[in-house]
């Protein structure tokens, strides 16, 4: 068996629980990922800007009754990425199981 190369953005798990999360939601609020994920927002900050660099997630800014609004959307090419992991993650496990 090739074992699988996993990609190391996603696969680290703040960043694979937001991924996740945005894949089941499609998009949703800062405050709202923040609140179900439990991260603080520095963490959040963080890890949201480094998927968007990736091209995984897409952020949008807006003012709302002179509050920041921050909308976070999974790219297409954040799905495929992550379909990909999953992919390759449920082949280790088939293989790992096989040998049990």
């Amino acid at each position: 068996m090739n074992y699988p190369q996993f990609d190391k953005t996603i696969h680290e798990q703040t960043k694979l629980k937001i991924l996740t999360y945005l894949s089941s939601n499609g998009s949703d609020s800062f405050v709202k990922i923040k609140k179900n994920l439990k991260l603080t927002s520095g963490n959040l900050s963080i890890q949201l800007k480094t998927l968007e660099e990736k091209g995984l997630i897409a952020q949008k800014k807006t003012i709302e009754n002179r509050k920041t609004n921050t909308e976070v959307t999974i790219t297409n090419e954040g799905k495929m990425a992550l379909l990909e992991y999953l992919e390759e993650m449920e082949e280790l496990l088939s293989h790992i199981k096989k040998g049990i």
